[in-house]
């Protein structure tokens, strides 16, 4: 009796310490999804954001030459750009908090814990 009951706390020591190594290994299997799945929307959205600027910043000059061209004032072409671009600047900087932090927000918590809501299904 006494060697069956040290049998069966010996494989019971062995399913806890299995468990335990499966939930861990489970763990940094999640993580690295949820890193991953991070990682890649930070960058799609660096990415997005660095062709936008350059969208913009071509098409001031586009307009700083048109400008330049139809009326024979470089100068007043420039200043209009970057006056517009200035502008843009301003509204970007009083409304990023509403424009950055909901949507970046409402998209990094989905991908953190969107697998959570699943697991519990």
């Amino acid at each position: 009796m006494s060697n069956k009951l040290t049998n069966n706390i010996a494989e019971l020591n062995d399913s806890v310490k299995q468990y335990i190594q499966v939930k861990f290994d489970l763990f940094k299997l999640l993580l690295l999804k949820k890193t991953s799945t991070f990682v890649s929307y930070l960058l799609s959205y660096l990415v997005i954001i660095l062709f936008s600027v350059i969208i913009i910043m071509f098409l001031g000059a586009a307009f700083a030459i048109w400008y330049g061209q139809k009326f024979n004032n470089y100068v007043e072409g420039v200043l209009i750009a970057t006056g517009f671009l200035v502008l843009i600047a301003v509204l970007f900087i009083i409304f990023r908090k509403k424009i950055l932090t909901k949507a970046l927000l409402s998209n990094f918590s989905e991908v953190l814990f969107d697998d959570e809501n699943q697991e519990k299904e």
